[in-house]
């Protein structure tokens, strides 16, 4: 199976329908509203409805699935945490609200891509020991953010938190977001980060912190306080939040699993170093500065075919320095229009990642950053000094034989195994550059 044809399974919380809800339904059902599966399908997700009330562990109801997503409904039961009941709650559903929670601390544990939308915002704040407003317009200061049971709406800019996973994700610096709640955080949950707010001050957005000992990729958590289901088919920033969720599940689906011998990734080979590496990227690298112009500061060849005699997958990596990744349609748009599929990056936003095949095999693949960046950096400074350091190359070479060895069709661990030796050798050039 192709890397890119893989299809996370993603699984998405119902509501409770009422009796009345459907004809011909007088004991209920669960239902989850279409836009939320559209925007995932657009993605490349496949989807499963997970309803309330399913027995057994959280983790053993979580095992089959790649990611997880929370959607809007009612409101949380204000027992959860501490509030007063009052006129304004409505729709409480008490083992929606308990199942949830479950299903987003073992989200956590188990390191599942989680995304949280209105409600399910809420709900994050609330498993992690947050609280709530319980009526947003009695809270001073307040705009309206739209009334759920009037069907009323507002669209609010938010603004990203530099640095956040939110910025990461949407590369936008303002995004215009449509909310209906009347219900917001109040006190934020521990391990928790405030990534998004209104004008007005509303914690609109929140992610997972990840502990300072683990990798950063460890775990993504990511909770909305607006609806991007709604605008997702014609706004690309919010259709980002379902594509990043579907790419993490993508990440983690694709590895081999415990007990499996290869992964579902494409097929990868480490080749001799073959010298007509170096006119492809040439040759690449000029359609690629015809495509972005005075965009395109900097054209580098990089990674291992970069690196004279040094054996790699023949891939050839391809660094693109930009002055600003906002607004992502500025390089993406040109870079598509040769053939390139994009893939964003969920983590940085300092970076976006491409690729493109010929004759159905993997021949480029094209890292966009921003020029002066920490991700420019790094990648030069290990292609030079592998070009310095035969023996450093010799042993690289060595450990990504035995790692494509060790990790048929998944390119993933693959490239995951490489990062102890590429950090080892960034400290090193650090240290060698200090003593200059």
């Amino acid at each position: 199976m192709a890397e890119d044809r893989y299809r996370p399974l993603i699984a998405v919380v119902a509501y409770h329908l009422g009796g009345d809800r459907v004809a011909r339904w007088p004991e209920g059902g669960y239902g989850v509203p279409a836009l939320y599966l559209n925007a995932l399908r657009r993605a490349g997700a496949r989807t499963v409805i997970l309803a309330p009330g399913e027995e057994g562990d959280p983790e053993e109801l979580l095992e089959p699935f790649d990611g997880l997503l929370l959607v809007g409904g009612g409101d949380i039961d204000p027992a959860r945490y501490g509030g007063t009941a009052n006129e304004h709650v409505y729709g409480v559903e008490a083992d929606r609200d308990g199942f949830e929670i479950d299903l987003v601390l073992t989200a956590d544990r188990t390191a599942i891509p989680t995304l949280c939308i209105c409600r399910g915002i809420q709900i994050m704040n609330v498993a992690f020991g947050g609280t709530l407003h319980g009526h947003l317009p009695d809270v001073p200061g307040l705009q309206v953010h739209g009334v759920p049971l009037d069907e009323s709406q507002t669209i609010h800019e938010v603004s990203p938190e530099p640095g956040s996973r939110l910025a990461a994700v949407t590369k936008s610096a303002s995004l215009a977001s449509l909310s209906h709640h009347h219900q917001g955080i109040d006190r934020l949950g521990a391990g928790l980060a405030v990534t998004g707010r209104t004008e007005d001050g509303l914690i609109e957005a929140i992610e997972r912190i990840v502990p300072d000992q683990q990798d950063e990729r460890a775990t993504w958590m990511l909770g909305v306080q607006w609806h991007p289901e709604e605008t997702s088919d014609r706004d690309p920033a919010q259709q980002s939040l379902f594509d990043a969720l579907t790419l993490l599940g993508r990440l983690r689906g694709a590895r081999a699993k415990p007990g499996e011998a290869q992964g579902r990734t494409r097929s990868y080979a480490i080749n001799d170093y073959d010298p007509a590496w170096l006119s492809r990227f040439e040759s690449e690298a000029r359609r690629i500065r015809e495509a972005l112009g005075d965009r395109a500061v900097r054209v580098e060849h990089v990674g291992s075919t970069s690196v004279p005699g040094l054996a790699a997958k023949p891939t050839v990596d391809i660094q693109v320095s930009v002055p600003s990744m906002i607004p992502r349609s500025a390089y993406t748009d040109p870079l598509v229009g040769l053939g390139y599929r994009w893939a964003l990056d969920p983590w940085s936003e300092e970076h976006e990642f491409f690729s493109r095949d010929e004759d159905g095999e993997r021949s480029f693949h094209v890292h966009v950053c921003n020029t002066g960046s920490e991700w420019e950096r790094r990648h030069i400074v290990f292609r030079d000094w592998l070009r310095a350091n035969p023996e450093d190359a010799a042993a690289y070479e060595r450990l990504k034989r035995e790692l494509a060895s060790r990790h048929p069709r998944d390119t993933y661990s693959y490239a995951a195994a490489k990062t102890e030796f590429i950090q080892v050798i960034l400290s090193r050039e650090t240290q060698t550059a200090q003593t200059r």
